[in-house]
């Protein structure tokens, strides 16, 4: 999860107000049947005390107030661990009857460790810990509300990503093994779909307004060390898992509409971004990660 720059107060407050963009290029994904209610969660995790993370104090606090307008579809949680997310999330479920529509974990991804993961506060899950019953039970309560149309989405940078990555010190590389985190997911929730991205998933002002909010890459100049060359060559591509068919396919780039809804875009990257990719390839150095 990466925001570019500091955003400043007036700058949230108008991108939490701005009307809703055209939305002819989106398609809903799986629609909730009307007999069903179906409520969406936005988890985010605690910031740690002490810590400056301007990326996840903007998400805690646009998500709260979307939440506060759209309590009856769309539900905003700050956890400090796994345990505490599943209990409110069921808490919410079970007070209105519902099950899940969509369930975006909003986090962190780390590169550096070479393998895919997410944070739900301080819990971290990886291709490893998602098949330690014990540190996925929290999760695995979560079953009985999923259905097929339920969607969960891996909402960290390489969250889904399925190549090798260039170790920072360039001697080896390993595999970042995003399919069997979305995979161990999926069965442990036993139904539904689970989404994951093979690039950086940017979380900019635009998200729960239907526009392609999490396509895009970081400006920094770190990320043209060349240890990011795979990740560049996978912007805006996503996975996603249907477990009951144990289907495993490559999708265009998601995002959410103002009820938390998941959308998926019609094009896989805005018009001109792929020509700007490729030249950001070519000036890929060593050197630049610190």
């Amino acid at each position: 999860m990466l925001i570019g720059g500091l955003l400043s107060q007036l700058t949230i407050a108008q991108s939490l107000m701005e009307p809703l963009p055209d939305t002819t290029n989106l398609e809903e994904v799986s629609p909730s049947p009307a007999k069903e209610r179906k409520l969406n969660f936005f988890i985010v995790s605690k910031r740690e005390k002490g810590s400056l993370d301007l990326a996840t104090r903007f998400n805690i606090m646009r998500s709260k107030v979307k939440s506060f307008f759209r309590k009856e579809k769309f539900v905003a949680i700050v956890a400090k661990n796994s345990r505490e997310a599943s209990s409110k999330i069921q808490y919410r479920l079970k007070k209105n009857n519902a099950v899940i529509g969509t369930l975006w974990f909003d986090s962190h991804g780390k590169y550096i460790k070479g393998y895919s993961l997410f944070y739900v506060g301080n819990d971290e899950f990886n291709p490893h810990s998602i098949h330690d019953k014990v540190v996925t039970k929290p999760i695995q309560e979560l079953a009985p509300f999923i259905d097929s149309n339920s969607n969960i989405i891996i909402g960290s940078c390489y969250g889904g990503a399925t190549y090798h990555r260039t170790s920072i010190d360039y001697t080896d590389t390993t595999r970042m093994n995003g399919d069997s985190l979305m995979i161990g997911l999926g069965e442990i929730l036993g139904n539904g779909k689970v989404y994951g991205s093979e690039g950086w998933v940017m979380t900019k002002p635009g998200l729960f307004q239907k526009k392609a909010a999490v396509e895009g890459y970081p400006k920094r100049k770190l990320f043209l060390d060349k240890c990011y060359k795979p990740v560049w060559e996978h912007v805006s591509k996503w996975n996603s898992y249907v477990v009951t068919s144990d289907e495993f396919r490559p999708v265009n780039a998601l995002t959410m509409d103002k009820f938390g809804n998941l959308k998926i875009r019609e094009r896989s990257t805005k018009p001109g971004k792929e020509k700007k990719i490729q030249e950001n390839l070519k000036r890929l150095k060593p050197g630049l990660y610190k």
